[in-house]
């Protein structure tokens, strides 16, 4: 299999991608706001273990993966599943504080209105 200067150059984009994306892991780390950092970070981890998984599966391209190989890309790919699962019921639960704290505020109004 041939590499020509297209691959080589979407490579080395995916490698700025993954600089990138450890940089605002980094930075993400030193912000406040615990629940909108923690997502954050949890986005950063998702898109750094979906690199992971695709140059994995390059990687199989040039060569037959082995048995340990198979074995690291199925824990990778179970990690990235409980992680999009853990993402999704903390998006559920924040949308739930927010709407219980506009029925608490409408309740407090409607309270002082009459």
């Amino acid at each position: 299999m041939s590499v020509s200067f297209g691959m080589l150059q979407q490579e080395a984009c995916r490698a700025e991608s993954v600089s990138y994306a450890l940089y605002l892991h980094r930075e993400e780390l030193g912000r406040p706001q615990r629940s909108r950092r923690l997502m954050r970070v949890a986005c950063t981890k998702l898109q750094l273990t979906n690199e992971l998984i695709w140059r994995e599966r390059r990687q199989w391209e040039l060569e037959a993966p082995s048995y340990q190989q198979r074995s690291a890309l199925n824990r990778e790919r179970q990690y990235r599943d409980i992680l999009t699962r853990n993402m999704q019921r903390q998006l559920e639960k924040q949308q739930q504080q927010r709407k219980h704290k506009l029925d608490t505020l409408a309740d407090s109004c409607r309270a002082t209105q009459r």
